[in-house]
């Protein structure tokens, strides 16, 4: 399967990015290892095991919705068994931007439910702020403990044309990708264990239990 994938990616655009390989079909250090379990593994038994991983997450119950549609309905979960690796320093550098921002986001959040010095001092329109429907007045002047009142966080990401990630959406309301997450690991637990036991994959207790 991979070596079929990276005999088609030579013949392909040089400008097409891509993940795993670079234009010449020679796999990037980081993926070396699990491309080789995947060809291990061979097409007919990842198909299956692709179906296994479905097959788990419809057994539990693993839906989502699209928010607003107004026929409310509850769709099937899917995921690839195939993840999506970052290399070691690209990671960090994701990590320090994705901190920045949401530390960003504490800091205006407190502001707005606090002394207001980004309205008043006009860098933020109060038109903005008070006429959105998100703003609680409820809670107006309300802060928990310490200094982080964001308490959930988490942001999607693409990689962008110059190679770099982007940050496509801030997400602040909903713990729902916590979920998700968490199922997925499951599924890939139970259905791929050697993939996860060799690769040392990091647990998602830590996370949980902050």
């Amino acid at each position: 399967m991979i070596d079929t994938y990276l005999k088609e990616r030579q013949a392909e655009s040089v400008g097409i990015l891509d993940e795993m390989a670079d234009p010449t079909g020679k796999v990037f250090p980081h993926w070396q290892k699990l491309a080789a379990y995947y060809e291990r593994v061979g097409d007919r038994r990842l198909i299956e095991l692709a179906a296994e991983v479905e097959r788990y997450l419809k057994e539990n119950g693993v839906t989502y919705n699209i928010y607003g549609d107004p026929q409310g309905l509850n769709r099937p979960w899917n995921l690839d068994p195939m993840p999506i690796l970052i290399d070691q320093t690209d990671w960090l550098e994701i990590e320090k931007g994705v901190r920045q921002r949401a530390e960003l986001l504490n800091i205006i959040l407190k502001d707005i439910y606090g002394s207001r010095k980004l309205i008043r001092q006009g860098f933020l329109p109060f038109e903005l702020i008070y006429n959105h429907q998100g703003f609680l007045r409820q809670v107006d002047k309300v802060r928990l403990k310490g200094e982080h009142q964001l308490i959930q966080y988490a942001a999607d990401l693409a990689r962008g044309p110059n190679g770099k990630m982007w940050v496509l959406y801030d997400r602040t309301d909903a713990p729902s990708g916590s979920g998700y997450a968490l199922e997925n690991r499951a599924a890939m637990t139970r259905v791929f264990p050697d993939l996860i036991r060799e690769n040392h994959v990091r647990k998602l207790r830590t996370y949980f239990q902050t």
